[in-house]
């Protein structure tokens, strides 16, 4: 009888002919798809373990308790994305605005990628217990990010394509992503009429625009 090939293997069969170096990551990915779909209370080790086909002591090995597991996908998760964001900030060559509807699209398909939503929510019920793994979402995805959108929005008001600028503007565009993202997963069900992400995404950067974009002058000079 002949070893099955690894495409084969059932998913709950540990994958012990991988690079010990790859493990950690994909106990971290699968810990995200097990806490976004059932929550911290529900979640086990044993469904970490099995989502990553590992054993459950791999699993504690690298990561402890589950509560510590907990607080090192929110990290890795989060802290991440920011650090992507950061980089298309400092080096960017173009318009404000393009960069800025850049960063906000990308921001728009995180929280749309299937378990970010979800992900955060968990952190936001578990804040009490986990105040760290709060503090670690409110810093990566909330103050950091939001420095990066300012960042944007200071450079381009220097430029004159922006009329508004500074840290509550950019905490009001963060907070309108995060919200109607938010809204739209939880309560679409009970919508008479649903909005696709696409549908709401051209109605932020659309507002967005109006809002935010200089006026050109009659005489050709931004107001």
């Amino acid at each position: 009888m002949t070893n099955s090939s690894p495409s084969e293997q059932s998913p709950d069969q540990p994958r012990w002919q991988r690079r010990p170096a790859s493990r950690p990551g994909e106990i971290l990915e699968a810990g995200f798809a097990v806490f976004a779909e059932m929550g911290y209370e529900r979640a086990t080790i044993a469904d970490v373990a099995r989502r990553a086909r590992v054993s459950p002591g791999l699993v504690v090995h690298y990561f402890g308790t589950k509560g510590e597991l907990f607080e090192a996908v929110i990290h890795h998760r989060f802290t991440r994305f920011v650090e992507g964001e950061e980089a298309l900030l400092a080096g960017h060559r173009g318009t404000y605005r393009d960069l800025l509807h850049q960063l906000l699209d990308r921001y728009w398909a995180f929280m749309w990628a299937p378990g970010s939503v979800e992900l955060g929510l968990v952190v936001k019920a578990e804040r009490a217990a986990f105040p760290d793994c709060t503090r670690t979402l409110f810093q990566q995805l909330g103050q950091r990010w939001r420095r990066v959108i300012e960042g944007v929005l200071e450079a381009g008001a220097r430029q004159g394509e922006f009329r508004l600028s500074g840290p509550h503007a950019a905490r009001v565009i963060t907070a309108m992503l995060v919200g109607v993202a938010e809204a739209s997963r939880c309560y679409e069900s009970f919508e008479s009429r649903s909005s696709s992400p696409d549908e709401l995404w051209g109605a932020i950067t659309a507002l967005l625009d109006h809002g935010l974009l200089a006026v050109p002058s009659t005489s050709g000079e931004p107001t």
